[in-house]
Order: structure tokens, then sequence, then C-alpha cells
């Protein structure tokens, strides 16, 4: 009995999607949050996947007189990372549906709004991209500087050209960051101001 219950409620939803552009938006926005939950769950067991993998393989290499299983801590830290950035964008994207749908919404109701609420949709989404581009790019420093520091930690690596590289590639990797980060939030006035006019 239940089952017939849920059916014609997603029924009359559906129909009414059909009929209104705000529900079929709001419909779209709850199936988008679901995506992101199932996505969001499949990152965690990923990175549990990847923990128990190289945990093995360390275990295993242990005894070994193989160099360099500081390679494994350094996959299963940039796993974690990458995970923690991939939600962070699933996030931001159910930010911007949320605001779509809330903007459509305003705009059926009083279409004298439309314009404001475009602008003010279009400055949301701005944000979000740069908010999404430097999430990215800290990341990216954080990598680099993370391997830097391990590499440097190794056994005969101080005050060799080793060391000497990976300061360079760090410096320069934090160079081009900054760099990026400069010329998004540049883009992201001028695109505001844009808006605006």
């Amino acid at each position: 009995m239940e089952t017939n219950t849920k059916s014609t409620k997603s029924e009359a939803e559906t129909i009414k999607a059909t009929v209104c552009p705000a529900a079929y938006a709001s419909l779209f926005s709850k199936g988008l949050k679901r995506v992101v939950e199932v996505s969001k769950t499949s990152l965690d067991l990923a990175v549990e996947q990847n923990s128990e993998v190289l945990a093995s393989y360390k275990k295993t290499l242990k005894g070994s007189s193989l160099p360099g299983l500081f390679l494994f801590e350094l996959a299963e830290q940039a796993t974690e990372g990458y995970v923690t950035l991939q939600k962070s964008l699933l996030d931001l994207a159910v930010e911007q549906s949320d605001s779509v749908v809330e903007a459509a919404h305003e705009c059926i109701q009083d279409p004298s709004k439309a314009k404001a609420g475009i602008s003010k949709l279009f400055e949301q989404s701005v944000d979000r991209t740069v908010t999404a581009q430097n999430s990215a790019l800290d990341f990216a420093a954080k990598q680099t500087k993370i391997v830097s520091n391990t590499v440097k930690q190794q056994p005969e690596v101080a005050g060799t050209p080793v060391e000497t590289a990976t300061d360079s590639v760090q410096r320069g990797v934090e160079t081009v960051v900054t760099a990026q980060k400069e010329i998004l939030n540049n883009a992201a006035k001028a695109s505001k101001t844009t808006a605006k006019a």
C-alpha cells in the first residue's frame, strides 16, 4: 500500500515539474544532492580501499631492502587530499544548483527581479568558480610541499643536487600558484564589474 502512495506522490511531482519549471528545478536539485551523497560515499570507500591496499604493500615490503617505501605514504596522502578536494567541489556544485533553483523561483514569481537575480547568480557563480580553482591550486601546492619535504627527509639527500632540485620545484609551483590566484581574483573582479553594468 505504501508503494502506491510513493508512486502516486512521485507521479504528482513529475506532473507538477512538467507544468512548473521551478518544480522541475527543485526536483533536479534534489536528485543532484542524492548523486553527490552517493559520490561522497564512493570517495570514502575508495580512500578506505586505497589505505588497505597500501598498508598491505608496506607490510609485505617492510622486511625487504627496497628503498622508497615512503612513496606509499605519499600516495596515501595524495589520495586523501584528492578526495577532500573532490568533496569540496561537489559541495560547490550543490550550492550552485541551489542558487540556480532559488533564482529561477524568484524570476518566475516576480519577473521584474529577473535582471537583478541573474546578476546575483552570475556573481555567485564567479565566486564559486574562483573558490573551486583556488581549492585545486591549494591542493597542488600542498602536495608539492609534502613531496618536497618527504624527499628531503630521505637519507643522503641533504646537501645534494636532489635537495636543490626539490627546493627549486617547490618554489616554482608556489610561484605559479600565487600568479594563478592573482589572475583568478582579477578576472573575478572584472567579471563582477561587467555583470553590474
